[in-house]
C-alpha cells in the first residue's frame, strides 16, 4: 500500500475549497449552492490515489521495457541453427509499443 502525503491532501483539499467558493460567490446562475469541504477532500483523495495508481503502472512499465531488452540482447546469444527473426520482431514491437505510450 504507497504512502500518501496527508498533509499535501489536505493542503490541496483546502485550495480546492477555496477555489470552488470563490466561483460560487462570482457566478450568480449558482447563488444558493453549498460547497461542502468533505466533496472537495474526498476530490482531492481521489486524484492522490489515482496518481499513486499511475506511478506504480510507470514502474511497471519500465521494469517490462527493461525485461524485454534483456530478452532482445540474449537473442544474439542463441545458436545460429536456432532461427530467432520472428521472436526478435515480436519483441521489437511489443518494445516499440510500450516505448510510445
Amino acid at each position: 500500500m504507497p504512502k500518501f502525503n496527508r498533509s499535501e491532501i489536505m493542503k490541496a483539499a483546502w485550495a480546492h475549497y477555496r477555489r470552488a467558493v470563490a466561483y460560487v460567490a462570482s457566478n450568480p446562475y449558482l447563488r444558493g449552492s453549498v460547497v461542502r469541504f468533505g466533496d472537495c477532500l474526498k476530490a482531492e483523495w481521489k486524484h492522490a490515489k489515482a496518481e499513486a495508481a499511475k506511478a506504480k503502472r510507470d514502474a511497471a512499465v519500465l521494469a517490462r521495457i527493461a525485461a524485454l531488452k534483456s530478452e532482445i540482447l540474449n537473442l544474439d546469444y542463441k545458436p545460429f541453427g536456432i532461427r530467432i527473426g520472428a521472436e526478435r520482431r515480436a519483441l521489437v514491437v511489443e518494445l516499440s509499443k510500450l516505448e510510445a505510450a
